[in-house]
């Protein structure tokens, strides 16, 4: 009986004192990461985004990044128990363009923006999830030879339209885009262009079915 008891007050003072620290980390975090963005000229409002755990970003000068009101961006074990072995890293090289709209949230997300990556208002992207508008090599093997397989990347933009939802440990590729209201099934690999208002998923993501818009879920 005695050691059930010790048991349940040690369980307690644990939950308590994990809980501050979470609080104080996130608070930290949260400081550094709109610090970060400061220092780096970023266009947003310092009181109006969120950030819960450490994020790595890197904004490589000659960079532009606009983030929206009510972003949120969780990284680590602050997103809780879906895929909190990563973390969110976010980089933008030189003269790439980075636009997250309003309202819109990532969980251990991780966007490569090397030409130009844009993110609508409402947009939810799941944990795991990766964006990248480049192929980081070449894919001609005589680059590789010679090496120049990074000068002679390829990249295209890639758009993220309002109140689409990506699903946890998607990829999306460079020149996708996915329109407003679709959704993209876990797990997909996406590397064309999703009209709006569709669902699709699958590696390479292939048409599933009309979202429906019109009904709210109870």
């Amino acid at each position: 009986m005695m050691n059930r008891i010790l048991s349940i007050i040690i369980y307690q003072i644990h939950r308590v004192w994990f809980a501050l620290l979470r609080k104080s980390k996130n608070y930290f975090h949260q400081r550094v990461s709109v610090g970060y963005c400061l220092a780096h000229q970023v266009k947003f409002n310092p009181e109006k985004i969120h950030f819960y755990g450490k994020t790595d970003m890197f904004f490589h000068p000659g960079s532009k990044v606009t983030i929206g009101d009510g972003f949120i961006c969780r990284s680590g074990r602050t997103s809780g128990t879906i895929d909190h072995h990563v973390m969110s890293v976010i980089e933008v090289r030189p003269g790439a363009t980075l636009s997250i709209g309003s309202h819109s949230g990532i969980s251990n997300t991780c966007i490569h923006c090397h030409q130009s990556i844009t993110i609508g208002e409402y947009v939810n992207i799941g944990a795991g999830t990766m964006i990248f508008d480049t192929d980081f090599h070449s894919l001609d093997w005589k680059d590789r030879k010679e090496g120049t397989d990074i000068a002679n990347r390829k990249c295209k933009p890639v758009v993220i339209k309002d109140y689409a939802f990506i699903g946890a440990n998607c990829l999306i590729l460079k020149g996708s885009s996915i329109g407003i209201h679709s959704v993209v099934g876990a797990g997909s690999v996406v590397c064309c262009d999703i009209p709006d208002n569709e669902i699709w998923a699958g590696n390479p993501a292939v048409f599933i079915k009309k979202a429906d818009i019109n009904t709210k879920q109870p």
